[in-house]
């Protein structure tokens, strides 16, 4: 029987030679600390407290290895290989529980941020109303637009803790199938969403003064700085509200609506009911349509209004599902919501606009009239077209990667 110790690299080898002289022991480890790790070939290990038992190959020679790889139980879960978008919240850690306790952090999280707005706009009603504010009125519209538009961006942040911590999951899993916002994708959706919004845009005015005369607005209502101020205000924080929402309606809603199916090969995974909880229908069904049915429920005056903001959901929720990502839902919603907002500021109705998620996203063009929903239907209709062609002539991916497998 022949055994083999810890003998120098051949010559020419990266890895550091083994300590001179014989092996020795000194209180269970050798003299000189190493790390080790198993020699090619297939031949044995000496380890680090003593001789390899049995024959071995006397041309294969052990080194140092390296140290062995820690992994973490408590890693977050890795997107599903081979889904659509609307399943990527169906990770290796989902279970029946998932999709009850986020809907319930989320409305804790939201109540303690509705109470921290309605603070901070109470003490700066207080300090408007005594005057320890130079300009109280100016100051007191600009602050009541920013107070209506905050609330929704902060929804980003909490987005994003919802998956990361209480779903346990990537936030990339959120922004599209492939891990990430897709920034380039990004900037063509924004690009094409001007071409519809300025068409309605250019529609709406000759027709609004058709159907309301003295509706559209010739110069800019509160003055100069007060428009400007609030136009600053709008640039900073609008594009941060729209993207809010959407990844809040069109990524967390239509992710959790679409983990609730059980997979293929699962119990009841087979069945009708996993079958139809499975299919895109459901998942963009909710996030097309829980927006309009919020404003319906507190504007029920207004269904025109409302229907609209359905066919506006609606298009963006199948858009999502149809690119794989939010980027053509948030490329629309900015343009949209610039436009909205800079024609209120111009108009000097930024009045309306109210502290809260549904408030104060802004309104369709010609909102309260037959007009709207058919400006949305035009503008929602052109935007899929166009988007749905250029996501398939630049092969836009609709499903996330599949691991490959080789021998």
């Amino acid at each position: 029987r022949r055994t083999m110790g810890n003998v120098p690299p051949p010559p020419g080898s990266s890895w550091p030679a083994a300590s001179d002289g014989p092996e020795e022991r000194s209180s269970g480890s050798y003299t000189r600390e190493q790390t080790w790790a198993g020699p090619p070939g297939g031949g044995r290990l000496t380890p680090p407290g003593g001789h390899p038992l049995g024959d071995v190959d006397p041309d294969v020679w052990a080194w140092p290895p390296p140290r062995p790889v820690r992994t973490s139980e408590f890693a977050c879960a890795e997107i599903p290989e081979g889904e659509p978008y609307h399943r990527l919240g169906r990770t290796s850690r989902f279970r029946w529980w998932s999709v009850p306790l986020t809907l319930a952090v989320l409305a804790v999280m939201t109540f303690f941020l509705w109470m921290g707005v309605v603070l901070s706009v109470t003490i700066v009603a207080i300090m408007g109303g005594s005057g320890l504010t130079p300009d109280s009125a100016t100051i007191g519209e600009i602050a009541q637009l920013a107070f209506g538009l905050l609330p929704t961006a902060l929804f980003i942040p909490i987005v994003f803790f919802l998956v990361r911590v209480v779903q346990w999951r990537r936030v990339g899993s959120l922004l599209s199938v492939e891990g990430r916002l897709r920034w380039g994708w990004l900037a063509r959706c924004t690009g094409i969403a001007v071409f519809p919004v300025s068409l309605c845009v250019l529609a709406f005015l000759p027709l609004a003064e058709l159907l309301r005369p003295g509706l559209v607005p010739t110069e800019a209502t509160g003055g100069t700085e007060v428009f400007a101020a609030m136009m600053t205000v709008v640039v900073l924080l609008v594009p941060f509200q729209s993207a809010a929402e959407e990844l809040t309606v069109r990524g967390l809603l239509m992710q959790l609506v679409g983990a609730i199916g059980a997979r293929k090969g699962e119990p009841g995974g087979g069945s009708a009911v996993s079958r139809v909880l499975r299919s895109p229908g459901p998942a963009v069904l909710a996030g097309g349509t829980l927006f309009s049915a919020l404003y319906l429920a507190l504007r029920p005056d207004d269904p025109w209004t409302a229907a609209a903001l359905a066919v506006m959901g609606l298009g963006a929720a199948w858009l999502t599902w149809r690119t794989g990502g939010l980027e053509a839902a948030i490329g629309l919603h900015v343009v949209n919501g610039l436009v909205q907002f800079t024609l209120l500021a111009f108009e000097g109705s930024l009045g309306r606009v109210t502290t809260g998620a549904v408030a104060g996203s802004g309104l369709p063009l010609g909102a309260g009239s037959p007009l709207v929903l058919i400006l949305a239907l035009v503008q929602a209709g052109l935007y899929v077209l166009v988007v749905t062609w250029f996501a398939d002539r630049q092969g836009v991916r609709r499903r996330s990667a599949v691991a490959k497998t080789g021998r």
